[in-house]
């Protein structure tokens, strides 16, 4: 798909953890994965499977957006699976992946 006329805004700024009967927690999303502190990130690239949904029962659409971080210049994926009920979205469950590719697991919904 690639990175074109695709921006970080399409994403949100922080997504949350259910906390049982206390509620939920907000987590940054667009904060380095790394050890940096970094919160400027540059969107390398966007892809998309499948690119269309057929609008019929469940379907899972995972969005990858490669992301460096301008403070350590280290690149990770944030990984979202947008789940879709007869064309309309749920929700989305938010992993992250390292620059190897290495799910570093769940971060949290919106």
């Amino acid at each position: 798909m690639g990175k074109k006329n695709r921006s970080l805004d399409e994403i949100p700024d922080e997504v949350f953890v259910p906390l049982g009967r206390r509620g939920m927690e907000a987590i940054p999303l667009k904060e380095c994965t790394y050890a940096c502190d970094g919160d400027e990130l540059e969107l390398l690239d966007v892809s998309k499977e499948p690119e269309e949904i057929t609008g019929h029962s469940v379907e899972i659409v995972i969005e990858d957006w490669l992301v460096k971080c301008k403070k350590c210049d280290r690149p990770f994926t944030i990984r979202c699976k947008n789940r879709y009920v007869d064309g309309e979205r749920v929700d989305t469950l938010v992993n992250l992946l390292d620059d190897k590719g290495n799910d570093l697991g769940w971060l949290g919904n919106y």
